[in-house]
C-alpha cells in the first residue's frame, strides 16, 4: 500500500492535469459539439508536448 501511494504521489501532478484537462473539454462540449473538438484538439497537442517534454 506504501508503495503505491508513492507512485500515485510522484504522479499526482500528471493525474491532475489530465483530470483537469478532462472537465474543461467536458465544459466545451457542453456548450457546444464544434467547441468541443476544437477542445480535444487543442488538449491532445498540449498532451503530446508535455509528454515529449517529459520523455526529454
Amino acid at each position: 500500500m506504501q508503495k503505491l501511494l508513492k507512485l500515485i504521489w510522484t504522479y499526482i501532478d500528471v493525474i491532475c492535469y489530465l483530470v483537469a484537462a478532462g472537465f474543461i473539454v467536458w465544459g466545451f462540449f457542453r456548450l457546444n459539439i464544434t467547441a468541443g473538438i476544437f477542445a480535444v484538439g487543442v488538449a491532445l497537442i498540449i498532451v503530446g508536448l508535455a509528454t515529449e517534454m517529459m520523455a526529454s
